[in-house]
């Protein structure tokens, strides 16, 4: 192959593996079948689902649902460490009235992120949580949706995760929780990601990059046989 074509050829290899993939979601969202009772200031403050990041690592935002009684909310990201929260809030929204809703009917709460960068094949939490916050005066809990039936593994990425760590964010963010387990399933939640920038994004495939690394190996050994013939010719 002479070397401009193989050039070319690595050019397009190139170009084919840095190309940016379509974006995608999570999506658990449906009608209802089940509810995890008992979200609230007065009961359990933080409720949330675990997530796994996909090639698509810029999470561009996200949603929950939440039924019964009114509640004032805010949402966030952090690293999931197994146990808990981890680290320093990467997402936090403002604080977010829920009217309150009757019967089984829901609604849902979507939180623009814009395009937080996270790392593929790792997992997050994103949680609501009335800490910190002045309540209505209703006492009565909110609630959220299940996936399907209660308990069962509707998302295989990730979990529903609470903790009763009180108001305090620090508390939150610093103690293992109170259910890592999956016991309860998933609740319906909603994730929106497209292509990032950094953390795993637009990185070949192994197999690329040893094409890459081999092709430009050969392209240089092509390069300095020329060199060598030329250096012949003019002696």
């Amino acid at each position: 192959m002479k070397l401009a074509a193989f050039v070319g050829a690595i050019g397009v290899l190139a170009a084919t593996t840095a190309a940016p993939a379509a974006a995608s979601a999570i999506d658990t969202s449906g009608g209802y079948a089940s509810k995890i009772d008992y979200f609230g200031a007065r009961y359990t403050p933080t409720y949330g689902q675990t997530f796994t990041v996909g090639n698509d690592n810029a999470l561009n935002g996200f949603t929950f649902y939440l039924g019964g009684g009114a509640a004032k909310v805010r949402a966030y990201v952090y690293s999931w460490n197994g146990v808990g929260a981890l680290g320093t809030a990467l997402y936090a929204s403002d604080a977010r009235s829920f009217g309150g809703t009757a019967g089984d009917a829901f609604e849902a709460l979507h939180f623009d992120v814009g395009a937080l960068d996270l790392r593929t094949g790792q997992r997050y939490v994103a949680f609501l949580t009335t800490a910190g916050l002045t309540q209505p005066l209703a006492g009565e809990s909110s609630w959220m949706p299940t996936a399907g039936s209660f308990g069962s593994n509707a998302y295989a990425g990730g979990d529903f995760v609470y903790t009763n760590a009180g108001d305090s964010l620090d508390a939150i963010a610093g103690t293992p929780w109170d259910d890592i387990h999956g016991l309860y399933g998933d609740v319906q939640f909603r994730a929106e990601f497209s292509p990032g920038t950094t953390a795993g994004a637009g990185v070949p495939e192994p197999a690329a990059w040893a094409m890459l690394i081999g092709g430009f190996g050969l392209a240089g050994g092509a390069l300095r046989r020329r060199r060598a013939r030329t250096a012949v010719r003019f002696a």
